[in-house]
């Protein structure tokens, strides 16, 4: 922390009502193995160091990956000349101290002790499952293993002076799975924040070679209503729309469809939906936003009534709010901004096999292509592959169609909640229910 705080005294002396330093250092191992052979093995270590100067209620941000005395001396009087420059904001805050004591073991102490030839042997042994699943299975694009460790500090002149580390890794395969011509990827993958928390390689195979074997070979179905079904990976389509439905600024700005409904039940009752900061082992978990706003959990829709929105610091002041602690970098070198971290759909107490047998006309979803739900207007609207379901039973694999629904059948359509969520993915949901959808060829 010496050498951002250091940088931060800079900043003040030159001049700055006030100063944020955000420095992010990474360390990133990436595996491939193909055919049973280690294809690619990189290594990097990207990182660098941003600052934003305040004056007088104007702001400016700049970053570098050189940390000379030279070169961040350059940047703080340029950045300074630059504030000069913009248009004033009266909203252009920054957070104070908080507590960031919860320990959210988000960090693998025991990472050295993975060895890579012990991930290799472990992709190996994911690819050869996966190739050996089934007759139909007719070739391999690979299996993967990527490794990120992450080291943030962040100081500002408000007193903010904190740091944390944070590990994750992703685990995948691919196959192709091929049928009378017709072929399909079997391929998925799984994270964790510690190795030893990703599934058993077998797991990994179950969940995704099966649904490939499942939909090769689909067909299109007659248009009309349906119930639709969405399962857990499919479910996802919608998260992503209300993941910017909820971003309190478009709520602002009136380009989400939830504006101004604060307090309105626009969903069924069955609808609980989190964003969770403070989740042990969350993939998304950290101590603090990437302003300095301590984590927490939010809940923004309870029993199908909209609670609130996401906020950073200036959103907060200009609507009014308190920051909920979702000021995200997907990098160093960008500016902050609004983003979900644990986002999920809460499980409900509905077993998926019995939504099924009850299912007159429907269609099992399993994958998505297309926009999904559009946060402007709550519209859903997307292309599918699945199961058709007549009176309870699976009939046959289904492709080439779309599905459709506004607002109001799509959320106070919800006729189920399932209980069979994992989280494997910073977005997640059990399988749902919805009354009736809109099929189209």
């Amino acid at each position: 922390m010496e050498f951002v705080e250091k940088v931060l005294e800079k900043c003040m002396s030159a001049g700055a009502d006030a100063a944020e330093i955000f420095r992010l250092n990474q360390k990133n191992f990436s595996l491939t193995v193909r055919d049973g052979q280690v294809e690619t093995i990189e290594r990097s270590t990207p990182g660098g160091l941003a600052i934003r100067i305040f004056k007088d209620n104007k702001t400016a941000f700049a970053h570098t990956t050189d940390l000379s005395d030279k070169s961040i001396n350059d940047m703080i009087r340029k950045t300074g000349n630059m504030a000069d420059k913009t248009e004033p904001d009266e909203f252009a805050v920054l957070p104070g101290p908080g507590q960031y004591g919860r320990d959210l073991d988000i960090y693998s102490d025991t990472r050295s002790d993975v060895a890579t030839e012990e991930k290799i042997a472990y992709l190996a042994n994911l690819e050869k499952l996966a190739l050996g699943y089934d007759v139909l299975v007719d070739r391999s694009n690979g299996a993967w293993c990527n490794e990120v460790l992450t080291e943030i500090e962040l100081v500002n002149s408000n007193g903010v002076s904190a740091g944390y580390q944070s590990s994750s890794y992703n685990v995948g395969v691919s196959v192709v799975v091929a049928k009378k011509g017709d072929m399909y990827l079997g391929e998925g993958s799984v994270n964790a924040r510690h190795f030893s928390d990703l599934l058993p390689a077998e797991e990994i195979v179950d969940r995704y070679v099966p649904r490939a074997l499942r939909l090769v070979g689909g067909t299109t179905v007659s248009g009309g209503d349906y119930e639709i079904i969405f399962s857990p990976t499919a479910a996802i389509s919608i998260l992503w729309g209300l993941g910017y439905a909820v971003n309190g600024a478009d709520a602002l700005k009136g380009t989400s469809f939830l504006t101004g409904k604060k307090g309105e039940a626009v969903a069924d009752r069955k609808l609980n939906l989190y964003d969770d900061a403070l989740k042990t082992r969350g993939l998304a978990s950290r101590p603090f936003d990437h302003e300095g706003t301590p984590s927490r959990s939010n809940k923004l829709f309870d029993e199908g009534v909209l609670t609130g929105f996401l906020y950073d610091c200036r959103t907060a002041a200009k609507a009014g709010e308190e920051p909920t602690g979702s000021s995200i970098r997907e990098d160093f070198n960008v500016i902050p901004g609004i983003s979900p971290s644990n986002f999920y759909i809460a499980p409900g107490g509905d077993n998926t096999d019995e939504v099924i047998r009850s299912c007159k006309k429907g269609i099992i979803v399993e994958n998505t292509h297309g926009w999904g739900l559009y946060s402007v207007t709550g519209q859903y609207s997307a292309g599918i592959n699945g199961i058709l379901v007549r009176n309870g039973k699976r009939i046959k694999p289904v492709a080439n169609v779309t599905i459709a629904a506004g607002p109001e059948d799509l959320f106070q359509g919800i006729g189920a909640v399932c209980d069979d969520i994992t989280y494997y993915h910073r977005y997640s949901s059990p399988t749902l229910m919805i009354r009736k959808m809109r099929v189209g060829a």
